[in-house]
């Protein structure tokens, strides 16, 4: 993909404190859509955050957003932005709606009754509108973020930890949020966290970031072929009569069974797609399943960053 593709654009990009660098020459790149930032404590995120929404200028390298400077045009990308910090301050006496008319009426928007009072349905805020927010559970409290996040009905939204400390049940209902607004308004997402099992369930696209650079980045799904080891699914009558035999065929690099299914890491594929079938017949096994296994989210990571 070519860089006007993308929303988001960083060309070497660094940041430094003093003579500590927190990023060195970042290339981050965003495409429309849902896409997982992520790396461990100290790798970068929240300093690249901060240079995206023009609160840290850059020590060297560009950054932009919607083809805009994130210094220099900060002002105006903000007007097509939303963002939900990791952590936040809500006056507790406010109501959730009163709250949110607050917040409508520094962005200037019209109609505000009827825009807020469809915030409040999207996150599911409705039946407690009228509750204090010092009431609030923690899975209330982000939701209420994020319908600050979403008030004026960006084209992007960036995210730090959207579900941290809360409950299943409430991260699961703040990631449907997300792939509902995604899918209905287009509203794109850029989701900075460490929860990877909850990137699996909506990210399209995945940047990874180490020691202040991207160490890739790309479609989920072509990463995950990427970094899955060219490992295979075979599910067969007799599993252990299959594992027999191709521990000899010089194909395989590995065979293994769990649960009465059998995994190989394959040398040469072509081989392994026209073998396997023929053995299977010569044992008279039925083969029922023969795939490539792709790697999840959390095995991409520990093969890029996490495992360095």
């Amino acid at each position: 993909m070519s860089n006007n593709a993308f929303i988001v654009n960083t060309e070497s990009l660094s940041k430094s404190f003093g003579k500590n660098f927190a990023l060195k020459n970042l290339n981050l790149h965003v495409p429309k859509g849902i896409t997982g930032f992520v790396g461990r404590n100290g790798a970068g995120k929240t300093t690249t955050i901060g240079v995206l929404l023009g609160l840290l200028k850059p020590t060297s390298g560009k950054a932009s957003i919607f083809g805009l400077d994130c210094w220099k045009d900060s002002y105006q990308i903000r007007s097509k932005l939303g963002v939900m910090h990791e952590t936040n301050a809500y006056p507790g006496g406010f109501t959730a709606k009163r709250y949110l008319e607050h917040v409508a009426r520094i962005y200037g928007i019209s109609q505000t009754e009827e825009h807020i009072n469809a915030q409040l349905k999207a996150v599911d805020l409705w039946n407690v509108r009228e509750k204090p927010i010092k009431t609030y559970s923690a899975g209330m409290f982000r939701r209420l973020g994020l319908a600050q996040a979403l008030i004026s009905d960006p084209e992007l939204v960036i995210l730090d930890e959207p579900t941290a400390n809360i409950d299943p049940l409430g991260r699961a209902t703040i990631l449907s949020i997300i792939k509902e607004m995604n899918k209905k308004r287009g509203t794109s997402f850029l989701i900075s966290t460490h929860i990877l099992s909850d990137l699996e369930k909506v990210c399209s696209w995945l940047s990874i970031i180490d020691a202040g650079a991207i160490v890739d980045q790309g479609f989920v799904d072509e990463l995950s072929s990427k970094y899955s080891a060219n490992t295979y699914k075979i599910v067969v009558s007799n599993p252990q009569f299959l594992v027999e035999k191709l521990k000899s065929a010089e194909f395989i690099q590995k065979v293994w069974i769990e649960k009465e299914i059998v995994y190989c890491q394959v040398k040469n594929e072509a081989a392994f797609y026209s073998e396997v079938p023929k053995i299977a017949t010569n044992l008279k096994l039925q083969l029922k399943t023969l795939q490539h296994m792709t790697g999840t989210i959390e095995e991409i990571y520990a093969k890029t960053a996490g495992g360095s």
